[in-house]
């Protein structure tokens, strides 16, 4: 290793004292064969090989320069801030980054600049300062942050989930009865401003509490579940479904006619009437009774009173035989 005299280190490096500090590891290149000229013991104590030539091969252990390496960008601006001496506090400052040293297995946080020596020779100063505990501490920082964001997300989703659980039937997964109640004022809302017509259907399975006494309350809750199935895939995004209590159900039909409703309604009925269960190696069916009633935009003050006519036209058809959509009119 070629050496430099005090001098030309002072002039280098500023502190004479960096020959000894452990805080940075102090280093020169030799730009013209890559060869280090001068080290700092705390440089001495990462190095890989003091006795090699090469830097890359004394600091790194590398058969080959360094892919990192910063020297030819920053010779040539050094050599531009020579033509351009104006320019030379943009172009010949130092240059920042952060690198792993696989040798000292650490990381550091290195300061490189390049400089011509009184004797013409072209080198690279380097200042390696140790700042692994900074990126054990960043990297902690991180996991601990990627950590509560993931808490704070997975309570966000269980109190999502709780909520929708709230509005939510247990048996059968539809909208419950409280739910119903807040979105329906929003669809008559909405009804009013756009004089769409509104359409409310109540629908009662015929003769349900025979089939819990005949086949058992389980043939019982597949009846409703499967019931329940079967208005959810009919209806429209844009309408409303519900468990009304017990074995019966309520339907929003928003911008739907009467004579529309009446349609749907008979059409829902009888795929209803086509379903079959199995009960005690019996196949069964049910049927559903429907009242509907629409929205009166004149009369009505909510559809409380919309329901309470529907209502009437279900018992209507219970007693006009089931297994029938009745209107009050």
């Amino acid at each position: 290793m070629t050496k430099l005299n005090n001098a030309e280190i002072s002039k280098l490096i500023s502190i004479n004292t960096f020959n000894d500090t452990s805080l940075f590891a102090v280093s020169v290149i030799d730009l013209a064969k890559y060869e280090m000229i001068y080290a700092n013991q705390a440089m001495k104590n990462i190095m890989s090989d003091m006795t090699a030539t090469n830097c890359w091969e004394a600091i790194y252990g590398q058969e080959a320069p360094c892919m990192w390496c910063k020297a030819p960008t920053l010779l040539v601006n050094l050599k531009k801030s020579h033509k351009h001496a104006s320019q030379s506090k943009v172009n010949n400052g130092y240059v920042v980054y952060e690198h792993f040293n696989e040798v000292a297995n650490k990381w550091y946080q290195v300061q490189e600049k390049a400089e011509i020596l009184e004797d013409g020779r072209e080198v690279l100063i380097s200042f390696a300062l140790d700042i692994s505990l900074q990126k054990e501490a960043q990297s902690k920082l991180i996991d601990t942050h990627v950590k509560l964001t993931n808490q704070t997300q997975a309570l966000e989703l269980a109190q999502k989930k709780l909520k929708e659980q709230a509005h939510r039937d247990p048996l059968t997964n539809m909208y419950n009865r409280r739910y119903f109640a807040d979105v329906s004022e929003k669809m008559v809302s909405v009804s009013k401003r756009a004089e769409e017509p509104l359409c409310a259907m109540i629908m009662d399975i015929d003769n349900f509490k025979k089939i819990n006494d005949a086949y058992g309350h389980e043939v019982g809750d597949e009846v409703i579940k499967h019931i329940a199935d079967k208005i959810s895939s009919s209806i429209r995004a844009s309408d409303l479904s519900a468990r009304w209590g017990g074995e019966e159900f309520v339907v929003l039909l928003c911008n739907t006619t009467v004579d529309d409703a009446v349609t749907f309604a008979n059409a829902l009925r009888k795929d209803i009437e086509n379903i079959t269960y199995k009960a005690n190696h019996t196949t069964i069916t049910s049927t559903v009774s429907i009242g509907l009633e629409a929205f009166n935009h004149a009369v009505d003050k909510n559809i409380n009173e919309t329901l309470n006519r529907a209502d009437k036209a279900l018992y209507k058809a219970k007693e006009s035989g089931k297994n029938r959509v009745c209107t009050e009119s």
